[in-house]
């Protein structure tokens, strides 16, 4: 699968006025969305291994293709990855007693109990001559266990941040206002937490509080012209629509990059 997007930044004093504007353009109210974001890192070797041919074949067979298309990268290249699972503001700021009773998916042991997302996603394409930034997805959804899938193909857990979404669909362009929040130092920084922390702890990544706002389109075979070119038909129109309130723009693909340098 291939992701089409374009994205550009608002401030935070302009975000209302930004989520007023997608609410009149989309038809809808924004979908707000809280969600953890674990990061893994690749093994630190020359010579990555995919993913176990006898593991893939175990697996519900309508997602075979996407594990296989997950073993393929990481047997050229080591990758960061991430595990995506929802939360909500009730489980901020919680006791590990209060989590047990109330919802043991705060607990690093119920992280495996819980459905989450694998993703993985390949630096950019060179833009060439195509008005938006281009890349190659997988999106696995819908997985339990993935934690300990990863520490079975020697991927390392690194960090972990808190991701605000405001999402809105118009036809095939998804719109998503982002911020990345920084969680409170970890006593020990190389486990996952037990339990999130207050959050009002959270710090933006962003010094002046920023926000990220994406316009994207999903391709199911980037190889294919027509699929491809629709894509982006549909994101120059909304380039067009939204210019002189959105900047939307390519961005450096490098900026987006989740491969681990040696």
């Amino acid at each position: 699968m291939h992701e089409l997007f374009l994205t550009t930044q608002i401030s935070n004093d302009d975000l209302q006025r930004a989520l007023r504007i997608l609410q009149g353009y989309c038809g809808m109210s924004p979908v707000h969305i809280l969600r953890r974001h674990l990061k893994w890192e690749g093994p630190r070797t020359r010579t990555p291994k995919g993913i176990d041919p006898a593991f893939i074949q175990k697996q519900h067979r309508d997602k075979v293709p996407q594990w296989k298309a997950l073993s393929e990268q990481l047997g050229r290249q080591s990758y960061v990855l991430t595990l995506i699972y929802d939360v909500d503001r009730g489980q901020f700021g919680q006791t590990s007693t209060q989590s047990e009773e109330t919802n043991g998916a705060s607990q690093i042991s119920g992280c495996d109990q819980i459905p989450g997302i694998l993703r993985w996603s390949d630096l950019p394409d060179p833009a060439g001559n195509r008005p938006v930034n281009s890349r190659l997805i997988v999106n696995i959804e819908n997985e339990m266990g993935l934690c300990t899938v990863l520490k079975s193909m020697n991927h390392r857990f690194s960090n972990e941040i808190i991701q605000e979404c405001n999402r809105f669909v118009h036809g095939n362009v998804i719109f998503e206002i982002n911020r990345y929040l920084q969680l409170p130092e970890n006593d020990t920084p190389s486990s996952i937490r037990t339990e999130l922390p207050p959050y009002e702890s959270l710090v933006p990544f962003d010094g002046d509080n920023k926000w990220i706002l994406t316009a994207s389109v999903l391709v199911l075979d980037g190889n294919n012209p027509e699929q491809m070119q629709k894509g982006i038909d549909e994101l120059a129109a909304v380039m067009l629509d939204f210019e002189g309130c959105f900047n939307l723009e390519k961005r450096d693909r490098h900026i987006f990059d989740t491969r681990i340098k040696f």
